[in-house]
């Protein structure tokens, strides 16, 4: 781009024309970082019949990049209350037969090809009603395939 204003040659001389100034150039293209996160596994056990529950779900990180704070929920079915949680997990605030029961865990990061374990023990559900359980993970780096984030488990 060409503007017109004054130049200095040589300390003491200045110029009155046209000159060239120097434009910033564009950035160049940022790579973006994908971390494919997912549920790979959701498996409810039960010991012995109208028994604690245990719930276990398994996170995977797959692509190209690390996945950066990776968080897992666990939703819990009505009526069923949290016995044991696994490290950097809480339980939610509401009362455990509120339908927002869930467990919230913060996994930190996982690397390329790495796995998280989050095991739950919980109260078994009412006899006879089919329980529900889910889990979502999530990430701070952006997630090519988020279809495979969830998971459903349902036990009679």
């Amino acid at each position: 781009m060409k503007r017109k204003g004054w130049s200095t040659l040589l300390p003491g001389f200045a110029v009155m024309g046209t000159f060239a100034v120097a434009t910033a150039q564009a950035p160049p293209a940022h790579e973006v970082w994908q971390a494919d996160v997912r549920v790979q596994l959701l498996e409810v056990t039960e010991v012995k019949a109208g028994g604690p529950l245990t719930t276990r779900v398994v996170v995977m990180s797959d692509n190209d990049d690390h996945a950066r704070a990776v968080r897992l929920e666990i939703l819990l079915p009505v009526g069923v209350g949290v016995l044991r949680l696994g490290e950097g997990c809480r339980s939610s605030p509401s009362v455990v037969s509120a339908l927002t029961a869930r467990v919230s865990c913060a996994l930190g990061d996982i690397p390329v090809g790495g796995l998280r374990e989050v095991r739950v023990m919980t109260t078994g559900a009412a006899t006879g009603v089919l329980s529900r359980f889910a889990a979502f993970v999530t990430s701070d780096t952006p997630d090519p395939v988020p279809s495979n984030n969830y998971a459903e488990k349902v036990v009679p």
